[in-house]
């Protein structure tokens, strides 16, 4: 009976939203359908002149968003991708279908949301705007998902040197030497695990190998400070020059980060761009983290439970979390648990709502009444009221709740009126 309360109770609460710290799946993914992930990488051919640029197509997609059949010793799953292309007058210009088989001998690793499948096919292309469309069709169950990406080709053939995109990684393959011989990019940009190491790569090309082409990095964080800083230069080299570089992921502390990549050559210059972050996915991966994810449970458990959880090591707390998430997780048979996700998107959701100057969003009681009851059905404000601080009221109608907050000092630090305190736990 316990059991069963806990869980109507978390159901009724849980809601939608966006990232802070926890970084979610898809609401696509996990559900029967053939979810992909998708990336477009722009670099070029083996020479500065040509006016083609070739252009990447990613796909990834996990084998728990595919639908696997039992063989006569393996299990197999088959999916194509439809590739088609639009330039900016929205002509067709280019279709290819990718098709692809995965195979595993565990029934386990068919529901794995861990084991990532990575494809790529490329294409040459003239400088223009394009609108590229991907299908992907599970061939077992006959699903379908689309994409849509938006990308520019500009025509570069004034340039001296060419840059490729940036593509960020963490699993690769060495030869003999300790050379990086291949990746598996990662396309979310995210990093989640303890991974000491991550890395990113582009490719760079000059139209004189005997020139010397100078490349910086830099990485700032969301407030725009430099945190890392770095340049070297590259010398004699007769093709294409492939670039890895190798990041600390000790130095960082925060979510999300912006690098930039400034390349030199005689008189130009070429800067790009791309944001990365380590929110957390299937558990918090940092201690920092750890802690964090804890302490935003007290609304669902007792104040006294997570303060005992808060005072064991790493290992134990995180074995209190896992438990606990994996006792009310509403479909055990998957990896998925949707209550955790519905119910840290919504703290997420607080957080870039609600923060005040001396609280995260998840502390107020604007967040907390929205992290236990969800978008409330109306919300009346009243921002500038002739003598009377501003105060919003919200309303529940299925619940049939209704909470006043008052500003109490005019700068959106708002409080439960205490009239309205008991209605929190009727």
């Amino acid at each position: 009976m316990k059991r069963s309360l806990l869980v109507i109770f978390l159901i009724t609460i849980l809601g939608n939203i966006s990232n802070a710290q926890y970084l979610s799946s898809s609401k696509m993914s996990g559900v029967g359908v053939p979810f992909f992930q998708a990336g477009v990488f722009r670099t070029f051919k083996e020479s500065v002149e040509d006016s083609l640029r070739l252009v990447r197509i990613y796909f990834q997609i996990i084998n728990d968003d595919l639908t696997f059949l039992k063989q006569t010793d393996f299990y197999q799953a088959e999916v194509e991708f439809d590739i088609y292309i639009n330039n900016q007058t929205k002509e067709f210009v280019f279709n290819r279908t990718v098709s692809k088989k995965i195979q595993t001998v565990s029934y386990e690793e068919t529901n794995s949301r861990q084991l990532t499948n990575t494809f790529h096919t490329d294409i040459l292309l003239k400088p223009n705007v394009y609108d590229l469309i991907i299908t992907a069709l599970d061939k077992t169950n006959n699903k379908q998902v689309n994409r849509k990406i938006n990308f520019v080709l500009d025509d570069l053939r004034e340039r001296k040197f060419l840059t490729s995109d940036i593509l960020f990684f963490q699993d690769f393959e060495m030869d003999s030497t300790n050379k990086i011989v291949s990746f598996e990019p990662n396309l979310s940009n995210n990093f989640s695990g303890r991974s000491k190491y991550f890395y990113f790569y582009f490719a760079s090309i000059v139209s004189d190998p005997r020139d010397t082409l100078r490349v910086e990095y830099i990485i700032r964080n969301p407030g725009g400070s430099i945190v890392q800083f770095n340049q070297y230069a590259i010398a004699n080299s007769n093709n294409v020059n492939e670039n890895y570089i190798r990041i600390n992921r000790q130095l960082f502390d925060q979510s999300r980060y912006e690098l930039e990549v400034i390349s030199s050559y005689r008189d130009q210059t070429i800067k790009t761009k791309k944001v990365f972050s380590f929110y957390w996915t299937e558990n918090p991966d940092s201690p920092k983290d750890l802690t964090a994810a804890l302490d935003q449970m007290r609304y669902i458990i007792e104040a006294d439970s997570v303060g005992w959880a808060l005072k064991q090591n790493y290992d134990d707390k995180l074995g209190y979390f896992k438990r606990f998430w994996k006792r009310v997780d509403p479909n055990p048979e998957t990896e998925k648990n949707e209550l955790m996700d519905e119910y840290y998107l919504r703290v997420n959701t607080a957080n870039q709502t609600f923060a005040t100057l001396s609280q995260d969003g998840w502390q107020t009681d604007r967040g907390r009444i929205f992290i236990k009851f969800g978008e409330p059905d109306d919300i009346e404000r009243h921002p500038f009221e002739i003598d009377s601080q501003p105060y919003e009221i919200w309303r529940y109608y299925s619940n049939r709740k209704v909470f006043l907050f008052v500003d109490r000092t005019s700068f959106g630090d708002y409080y439960l009126h205490p009239n309205y305190l008991d209605e929190e736990y009727n």
